[in-house]
C-alpha cells in the first residue's frame, strides 16, 4: 500500500491496485466517525460504441442509466433496505461520462463496504425485472421533459449537435429504453464493471489497514472472468450546429432562451481544465452580479434571477452556454453577443482575477470537508488523467496570459438558440 501525503493541503490518502485490477483509494479523515465508500466505472451516457477485442459494440442510448437502476437488484433482495438495516444509505449517479455507487454511515463500515463491492460486483436481473424497469424509467423520462428548465437544456445539446451521444438524455430516447434487452445489459456490464475498469475510494475516518483487510477478503472470494479495455468511439461530428434557431412551447409564464456556442474539445486533461477556469473567469466577469451593468440588465427585465451561464470542455466537444428567462428575448441574444466580444478580448482585471482565484480556490480547500465531494472529484481526476490535487494548484496559479490565452478557442460561428415559450 503506497501513501501519498499533500503537505499543502495537509490530506494523506493510501492506494493500492488489487490482483483483480480493482484501484483501491483508502483517504484517511481522522478524527471523524463516518465513512464514505464509492466504486465508479468510467462509463457514462456518451459512451453508446465501443470497441473490444477489434469488435465494435453499438449500445442504445441511455444503457448506463439502465444499469445503474438494474445493479440494486439482489435476487429478491432489497438492496437499499439491507442498508437501511445496517443504519447505513446508498445511493448511484450516471453522468455522461461516468456511473457511480456509493455508500455512507456512521455505525461501523465493515458490512456497508463488504455490501457495496458485492452488489456491484455482480449483476442479477431477468427479463421480467427488465421489462419492468422500462416503465419507471420511461416515466422519469417523461417527467424531466415537463421540467421546463431540463427540457430547455437537453434541447440546446440537441441543436448543438448532429451526432455527438451528448444530444441524448442521459436517461436515453423513449425507444432506445423500450427495446434495450436483457442480452445488451448484461454485455454492457461485463465490458464496463471490471474490476480492473472501476476504481474503490473509501473516504473514512477508520483504520485504512483495517478497511483494506476487509476489501481483500471480499476481493478474495471472487472470481472474475479475463477483461480486455475497451476503446469509446465517437462518429466524427460537423463543425456546424444542427439546429441553428429552435423554439417549442410550454405552460411557462415567460419565455426562457438558451444561447449555446459549440466549441472544438480539448485532449489534453491539463489544458483543457486551464481553459475551462480561465473561460469561467471570463464568464463570471461579464454576465454575472460582478459586472456593474449586471442590475442594469435586471431592471429592464432583460435577465431575471433564472440566468446563468456554463463552459464544458471535453476531449472531443466544447459547450458555452448563456440562459435566463426574459420578457426580452431578442435582447437577451443581443446582450449575449455583446458579452461574447468582450470575452473575446481576453481582458481581465488583475484584482478581479485574483479575487475570482481566492474564490474559487477557497471554495476548493473547503470541498475536502465534504466526504461526498473528494471521492467524486478523485475518481473523476483519476479517470481523466489529473492529479487530484493540481486541480486546485491550477486554480490557485491561473495568471492574465492564461486568460488572455484561450481567447482563440471562444469560437462564436456555430451557435444555436432555443427558445422556451408559453403556450
Amino acid at each position: 500500500m503506497k501513501q501519498i501525503k499533500n503537505e499543502r493541503y495537509q490530506e494523506t490518502y493510501n492506494e493500492v491496485v488489487l490482483d483483480n485490477g480493482l484501484h483501491v483509494v483508502l483517504w484517511h479523515k481522522p478524527g471523524y466517525e463516518k465513512s464514505l465508500f464509492m466504486m465508479m466505472t468510467p462509463f457514462g451516457a456518451m459512451d453508446l460504441a465501443q470497441l473490444q477485442n477489434g469488435e465494435r459494440i453499438e449500445h442504445p442510448s441511455g444503457i448506463a442509466h439502465f444499469l445503474e437502476h438494474k445493479m440494486f437488484a439482489m435476487g429478491e433482495k432489497d438492496v437499499m433496505n439491507m442498508f437501511s438495516e445496517m443504519g447505513a444509505n446508498v445511493n448511484a449517479f450516471t453522468s455522461y461520462r461516468e456511473t457511480a455507487y456509493y455508500a455512507g454511515t456512521s455505525n461501523d463500515p465493515k458490512e456497508p463496504l463488504k455490501l457495496l463491492l458485492d452488489f456491484v460486483q455482480k449483476l442479477d436481473i431477468d427479463q421480467a425485472s427488465v421489462e419492468k424497469e422500462k416503465g419507471i424509467i420511461l416515466s422519469e423520462l417523461h417527467m424531466y421533459k415537463e421540467m421546463s428548465d431540463q427540457r430547455l437544456l437537453m434541447e440546446a445539446y440537441t441543436s448543438l449537435f448532429h451526432k455527438h451521444p451528448m444530444r441524448f438524455d442521459i436517461a436515453g430516447e423513449d425507444d432506445d429504453v423500450s427495446n434495450t434487452t436483457v442480452d445488451q445489459l448484461y454485455r454492457c456490464y461485463e465490458m464496463n464493471y471490471h474490476p480492473s475498469n472501476m476504481m474503490l475510494i473509501c473516504v473514512s475516518g477508520h483504520d485504512p489497514k483495517e478497511l483494506l483487510e476487509v476489501i481483500e477478503a471480499n476481493q478474495a472470494q471472487k472470481q472474475f472472468a479475463e477483461w480486455t479495455p475497451c476503446k469509446t468511439l465517437r462518429a466524427e461530428e460537423p463543425e456546424a450546429v444542427c439546429r441553428e434557431d429552435f423554439s417549442f412551447t410550454m405552460d411557462v409564464s415567460e419565455p426562457k432562451l438558451c444561447v449555446a456556442y459549440k466549441l472544438k474539445g480539448i485532449t489534453d486533461p491539463y489544458e483543457r481544465l486551464k481553459s475551462e477556469w480561465a473561460i469561467r473567469f471570463l464568464l463570471d466577469a461579464n454576465f454575472t452580479s460582478l459586472n456593474p451593468q449586471y442590475q442594469q440588465w435586471l431592471d429592464q427585465k432583460i435577465i431575471n434571477d433564472f440566468c446563468g451561464c456554463d463552459i464544458e470542455f471535453g476531449e472531443d466537444y466544447g459547450i458555452l452556454m448563456f440562459y435566463s428567462e426574459t420578457s426580452k428575448p431578442e435582447e437577451f441574444i443581443r446582450l449575449c453577443e455583446e458579452c461574447m466580444a468582450q470575452m473575446k478580448q481576453g481582458t481581465l482585471d488583475e484584482n478581479l482575477l485574483n479575487q475570482l482565484k481566492k474564490r474559487y480556490f477557497a471554495q476548493g480547500v473547503r470541498s475536502m470537508n465534504s466526504f461526498d465531494d473528494i471521492a467524486v472529484s478523485f475518481c473523476r481526476s483519476y479517470f481523466t488523467g489529473i492529479d487530484y490535487f493540481k486541480t486546485l494548484d491550477i486554480v490557485d496559479e491561473l495568471s492574465e496570459e492564461d486568460v488572455r490565452s484561450v481567447v482563440h478557442k471562444l469560437d462564436d460561428q456555430h451557435r444555436a438558440i432555443v427558445r422556451l415559450m408559453p403556450k
